[in-house]
């Protein structure tokens, strides 16, 4: 032991460093009987300040976030990749699997999709040597326009983020990698996110935002990440009231807190703060510094240290040390399968006019339409994005369905030009393509498009109106494409189905009228870094989907969206799908949706609005005025919102049908516990989602919303089949966070317990006597 006198001016810091020989054989902290407490206990009192502060900010490459190992003390690297839906890859493209989006699992209400989805990412990120999962993400939705609504699993409701993230956490952690809950907090809009103050109350926080983060705790969540913002004037990654009296003080959370990559401003450790991320601009010399001169303790230190280490050693990273190279391919066809069957039980079917769905095998012409039919959109962008080995489109998996054979391409029968660059530069576009060949359909489907350029590269098809100013390029390939009318394709059976890009919304209304049904596929997208500008498609997809639909009058809609979505042409068609960012499978998994191969059972996880702005916000409410958002609406958002306010969205939370009807029943209340009974009353199996919603005793002087989510659960039903379903409420239920005691309080008298299918029908209700 060596005691070191540091001077700064009249200050004197007596520190005692442990000074660990590298010649130390006996590691204590490795014996696996001992608990993961007792191991980093043993393992920080061992450690010097120098190698204390090494854990405390990245160093090292290889990962999206690095923290060097130090093998005299046994200590493995710690490796962090995005993101919340997969492993983001791309030095490596087509490695990892492209899953459904968190919103998208949020959608499933579904706690074993919830486990099998987490424990399957985790499975890649361990195949590819990370420790560190940098997901999941579980804000609550207070904006619609959020552009990161879609990697988040609480949809916009904090009970249902408390209780879809708690599987998700534990199937990652179960493979030896430590989930990442973020970005904690308040991380509710893209606009301004590196600046903006979310200005919100205490109580609005406890009841509103926190919860998902709680259920993060109680699956024993090995880290979170701080966020972007500011709250309430404070940055995130060094707010004490949010980060080490909230979170690590009341809330109990015993792992660590990593800041987002460059969202560190100051050496917050005494903030809560317990790793700067991906560098050492605070957390490494200046860091060094405040401690020498006694601004920061070495106990301070040491509880940083052991919140890093504690989840290393429960998740087994220091007695499995994982090796396994970034480029391996963890792909599988049992994880493609998988991915197909989350993003199935995630779909929505939000209206099903005259049972037009399952497509009846007396159709016998079926229109495809539209381009995302053949290319579509099925992740968000920014650090939740994965590129995929393949993409299922749903027109080719339409085809293949129906055994129909694969149309041979009217796009240079193949013959495509290698190492040579269209480079006329008049009237392109561009958009995503795995291939030449997919980047030939794509300008198949643009009536514009004669002559293309494809990038091997980057993956981008340039579609041009002629192929003027050829120039070599070893990264490109180009071709020629031969335009043809709409060709029918049919099977043996005489089930024909015909594709129109809707490229010409006239075009693609003839080919719709030609046939027994209409298939529109449309979508639309958002990306980290900004807001979307709107909640409509966009892009002439509204005014398509009119035009099929007046002189279709079976018209079926799919739209791939990143979160709530305007739908002003919802009484114009027969069914709605809602598949949200369903992931590489999405067009095998909404083709037998589509044929009942399948049966729609997701639910809506936020409210589809009516307006842009159905909840009348304000610009100080959002994106702010003066860099500051003001949380006014307190706990009204969302469905909150809509009951208190008595307005009717056009598709409410919790809303989603299925192939069959279901009744309810029977309701019984005794003590808090609730019990009712749900009926098949169709003709096909189904599984409901019996929603159970709380409205707190007349007059509600502690002013909470109307009605709130307290419980829900799947129930599989065969025609015919009953079943009793008891749901017991604990004290939260029947609870509101008292800011005088800063304590959750019970609230007494006589509730309402509301059950059914979707929030704004609830057919079953009792009083519940607390």
């Amino acid at each position: 032991t060596v005691s070191v006198l540091y001077w700064d001016n009249k200050m004197a810091v007596l520190t005692t460093m442990m000074m660990l020989s590298v010649g130390v054989t006996h590691r204590s902290w490795m014996d696996v009987s001992l608990t993961p407490q007792q191991r980093a206990d043993k393992l920080v009192a061992n450690m010097t300040v120098s190698q204390l502060i090494h854990m405390f900010h990245g160093s090292g490459s290889g990962y999206v976030g690095n923290v060097e190992a130090i093998p005299e003390l046994g200590i493995p690297a710690i490796k962090m990749n995005d993101g919340p839906q997969g492993f983001r890859d791309n030095a490596h493209p087509g490695t990892s699997t492209a899953w459904p989006s968190g919103l998208t699992i949020a959608s499933t209400w579904d706690e074993v999709a919830s486990l099998e989805w987490g424990s399957a990412m985790g499975a890649e990120f361990y195949g590819k040597g990370a420790n560190v999962q940098l997901g999941p993400g579980v804000c609550v939705a207070r904006v619609p326009q959020n552009g990161r609504n879609f990697e988040y699993i609480s949809g916009e409701d904090p009970f249902l983020g408390y209780t879809m993230v708690q599987p998700a956490i534990k199937g990652i952690q179960s493979k030896g990698v430590i989930a990442n809950a973020k970005h904690y907090v308040n991380n509710n809009q893209e606009t301004n996110r590196q600046t903006i103050s979310e200005d919100v109350d205490e109580r609005t926080q406890f009841e509103i935002y926190y919860p998902p983060f709680e259920g993060a705790i109680e699956a024993e969540v090995g880290s979170m990440m701080c966020s972007y913002n500011k709250i309430r004037g404070n940055w995130s990654c060094e707010n004490s009231e949010t980060l080490q009296r909230d979170l690590k003080e009341r809330m109990g959370f015993s792992g660590w807190v990593m800041s987002d990559w460059g969202a560190t401003h100051s050496t917050s450790i005494n903030q809560g703060l317990d790793q700067e991320m991906p560098g050492a601009s605070y957390m490494g010399n200046n860091l060094q510094t405040m401690y020498n001169k006694g601004y920061v303790t070495l106990q301070k230190l040491q509880d940083s240290a052991k919140r890093i280490f504690m989840p290393m050693f429960q998740m087994g990273v220091f007695d499995d040390n994982n090796n396994n190279p970034i480029a391996t391919n963890v792909t599988s066809v049992a994880h493609n399968m998988l991915a197909r069957n989350l993003s199935s039980r995630a779909t929505v079917l939000l209206k099903n006019d005259n049972k037009i769905l399952p497509i009846s095998k007396a159709v016998k012409n079926i229109a495809v339409i539209g381009s995302q039919a053949a290319n579509p959109i099925v992740h968000g962008g920014g650090s939740g994005q994965v590129v995929p080995y393949y993409t299922s489109a749903p027109y080719a998996a339409i085809l293949s369905y129906l055994n129909i054979p694969t149309p041979t391409s009217n796009c240079s029968q193949g013959n495509f030009i290698d190492n040579t660059d269209f480079h006329n530069q008049d009237n392109q576009t561009v958009a995503s393509a795995a291939s030449p060949d997919a980047c030939c359909l794509l300008c198949a489907q643009n009536d514009e498009c004669t002559h293309f350029s494809w990038t091997k590269d980057a993956k981008q098809c340039w579609m041009k109106s002629d192929g003027r100013e050829q120039e070599a390029n070893n990264n490109v390939v180009s071709g020629i494409c031969k335009k043809a009318n709409p060709i029918k394709h049919c099977n043996q059976d005489g089930v024909c189905v015909t594709f129109s890009s809707g490229s010409n919304p006239s075009d693609a209304a003839k080919v719709a009228s030609e046939a027994d049904i209409a298939l529109v596929f449309v979508a639309t997208t958002s990306h980290e870094g900004s807001d979307r500008s709107s909640l409509s498609l966009g892009n002439g997809q509204d005014e398509l989907i009119s035009a099929v639909a007046a002189v279709q009058k079976d018209t079926v809609v799919s739209a791939v969206t990143p979160g709530a979505l305007l739908t002003p042409w919802r009484d114009q068609v027969k069914a709605i799908l809602i598949p949200f960012m369903p992931g590489q499978e999405y067009g095998n998994a909404v083709t037998e949706l589509l044929f009942g191969k399948t049966s729609p059972s997701g639910r809506l996880p936020l409210s589809f609005p009516v307006t842009e702005n159905d909840e009348q916000m304000t610009k100080q409410q959002w994106p702010g005025v003066n860099l500051h958002a003001t949380y006014s609406e307190k706990m009204l958002i969302g469905y909150r919102w809509y009951t208190a306010h008595n307005v009717m969205p056009a598709f409410p939370f919790g809303h989603g049908l299925t192939y069959t009807n279901f009744a309810y029943g029977g309701i019984q209340v005794t003590g808090r516990t609730v019990t009712f009974e749900v009926t098949n009353t169709g003709a096909a199996a189904g599984v409901e989602t019996p929603q159970l919603y709380i409205g707190f005793p007349t007059g509600n002087t502690q002013g909470e919303p109307p009605v709130q989510l307290k419980a829900f659960s799947k129930v599989s039903l065969q025609p015919g089949e009953k079943k009793t379903v008891s749901y017991v409420l604990p004290d939260r239920a029947v609870s509101y966070y008292d800011i005088t005691t800063h304590q959750w309080a019970q609230a007494h008298g006589s509730f309402t317990v509301y059950v059914g299918p979707n929030v704004n029908n609830l057919p079953l209700s009792a009083a519940l006597t607390n």
